[in-house]
């Protein structure tokens, strides 16, 4: 009879401890729950914000790359000048006076601005060429303006400035090159 006196009590124990475990577990389990839940919930927060900048930073590189190639364009337009007075026996800095201008890749000359006159709108054609004619289409934000300084016989300073707005920010980029008369140089070397 002891004997099962003593199963009765360890059976009852048993009960009690298993009980009481099944309370703990379902009230941990819960609390573990809303841990995993918060700690989730950071995670997408942050994931959200890095998609939110990827986004931005994206739309920033886009247009920095287009500014860089309008600058660059307006360089090669200008060395395309120089070029061609060359070709046709004038000299290298004929019709490149200092001053603003503004040019299209289809002008043969650029046109002079007022010094007081800011960067020229430049307007989206449909075959995707930049020009400053704005019967093409609406403008899409670029301006170019050219410069040019003469230091010296031999040398011309072409500065280009692409300016566009961002998110209410205005942007600027800016190429600098010295152009040089180094034809005359290598005649004078050959005389």
């Amino acid at each position: 009879m002891s004997e099962n006196l003593s199963r009765t009590k360890i059976s009852v124990s048993y009960q009690r401890i298993t009980s009481i475990n099944r309370k703990n577990l379902a009230a941990f389990s819960l609390i573990e729950i809303m841990i995993v839940l918060f700690i989730i919930s950071l995670g997408m927060t942050g994931i959200l914000s890095l998609i939110g900048q990827n986004i931005q930073s994206q739309s920033y590189n886009k247009n920095n790359l287009i500014a860089y190639q309008l600058a660059q364009e307006g360089v090669e337009l200008i060395r395309r000048v120089r070029d061609s007075n060359w070709l046709r026996g004038y000299d290298h800095n004929q019709d490149l006076t200092s001053g603003s201008y503004f040019m299209d890749f289809n002008d043969d000359l650029p046109t002079p601005l007022d010094d007081d006159q800011a960067a020229v709108e430049l307007f989206q054609n449909t075959e995707g060429f930049y020009q400053h004619d704005s019967g093409l289409t609406t403008s899409n934000g670029f301006s170019r303006l050219i410069k040019i300084e003469k230091s010296d016989t031999d040398q011309i300073n072409v500065i280009v400035e692409v300016k566009w707005r961002e998110r209410s920010h205005d942007r600027s980029y800016i190429l600098e090159t010295d152009l040089y008369n180094w034809r005359s140089k290598l005649m004078a070397a050959e005389t």
